[in-house]
């Protein structure tokens, strides 16, 4: 990615902002002839396991409800998937292929430089999609790495603030930059995010140092809140629910809406922003190994995951989508919690490729700080 996208590349094409914005492409849930092709055999196969560092169990069974009823694939079809943080998800599959032993058929997590290694060693199958020409357009115009037929894009999410106003000390805040959440006022309240346990973490660093921001000055602003330094965004918010650290400067709002899902009450406590320096975008891309398990069923389950009903369902159960294809509109009942990228600066990485070169000295940079 290019390290801003303006808010004009996102107006400037109808395609992204309708995508963004979240008005269903007419046909969007016709099956096209390559997922006819995959049907019988994914059928055969009878099983689909996926290694994944999104997919919550909620998640995964509606997906696999989904996945059996979009393509006939009947009541025994299974799915499995293997959840994991960034980093191990992708230590995991570099193993695997390493090894030359794999268990699982489809990866999914934000990796480009993973990908782009994995895709030259010959690692993916390819793929023969009828659902990508919805998302590819859009893809290029946010400069999104993807290597078609190799590895395709499923997804992307963004770290936002978020707080809970019921905790003392938090009823009038509201943070729309960085220099709100590290004011001194908040020393013993946040929660600062490991940086050398997730991809995600470090890619957000890295394309805010890109842009031009302190990362350092931020950081040792941040240890001089006495933070509580963690790694799992759920954990995480269960400590801004329980007023244990009221903010995490990032999270997934998607998190947020699972727990208000369980406890409406948490609905008029837990809130959220975006910060006026720039969202980082961060890409899902996803593949089918070669050497699965079940071949057929990981390509058809990219199909799914690209089409309609496929996003439609990790929209309601993850809250925490954004995609490229054209025309896609959300749920309405996640609407309010899925950011609109047309209304705020968009930052990435100049090169998701390069970007895993200098993840160890930003990470040394970043312990010399904290510990």
């Amino acid at each position: 990615m290019t390290t801003t996208c303006s808010n004009a590349v996102f107006r400037g094409s109808a395609g992204l902002i309708v995508a963004f914005s979240l008005a269903t492409a007419a046909g969007a849930s016709e099956i096209t002839p390559q997922e006819k092709k995959l049907i019988p055999l994914a059928k055969q196969e009878g099983e689909i396991i996926t290694l994944s560092s999104l997919f919550q169990d909620k998640t995964v069974r509606a997906l696999e409800d989904g996945f059996r009823k979009r393509y006939g694939l009947g009541p025994d079809f299974k799915y499995t998937n293997i959840r994991k943080g960034t980093g191990p998800t992708i230590s995991t599959a570099r193993q695997e292929i390493k090894a030359g032993r794999i268990t699982f058929d489809v990866i999914v997590v934000p990796g480009g430089g993973f990908f782009h290694g994995a895709a030259e060693a010959g690692a993916f199958l390819p793929l023969d999609s009828g659902q990508w020409k919805y998302h590819e357009a859009n893809a290029k115009k946010a400069n999104a790495l993807f290597e078609y037929p190799h590895f395709v894009i499923a997804s992307s999410y963004t770290f936002q603030p978020i707080w809970n106003a019921t905790c003392p000390g938090m009823e009038n805040v509201n943070i729309t930059s960085y220099a709100d959440i590290l004011d001194p006022k908040y020393k013993g309240k946040t929660i600062a995010s490991d940086i050398t346990k997730s991809v995600s973490y470090a890619t957000t660093i890295l394309a805010l140092q890109e842009a031009g921001f302190d990362v350092e000055a931020m950081w040792k602003k941040q240890k001089a809140q006495d933070p509580l330094v963690a790694f799992r965004t759920e954990p995480k918010m269960q400590m801004v629910i329980n007023c244990e650290r009221p903010i995490d400067m990032w999270n997934l709002v998607g998190r947020a809406y699972q727990s208000i899902e369980k406890e409406p009450s948490l609905a008029k406590k837990l809130r959220w922003g975006t910060y006026k320096e720039g969202q980082v975008l961060l890409n899902r891309q996803t593949a089918v190994m070669k050497g699965a398990p079940h071949p057929n069923a990981g390509k058809l389950f990219i199909e799914f995951l690209l089409s309609k009903e496929g996003l439609d369902i990790v929209a309601e159960r993850e809250a925490s989508l954004i995609t490229y294809r054209e025309g896609y509109t959300a749920p309405e009942s996640v609407q309010k919690y899925l950011i609109d990228l047309s209304k705020v600066k968009v930052l990435g990485v100049k090169s998701e490729v390069e970007a895993y070169k200098q993840f160890k000295e930003l990470r040394q940079r970043w312990r010399t700080v904290f510990q």
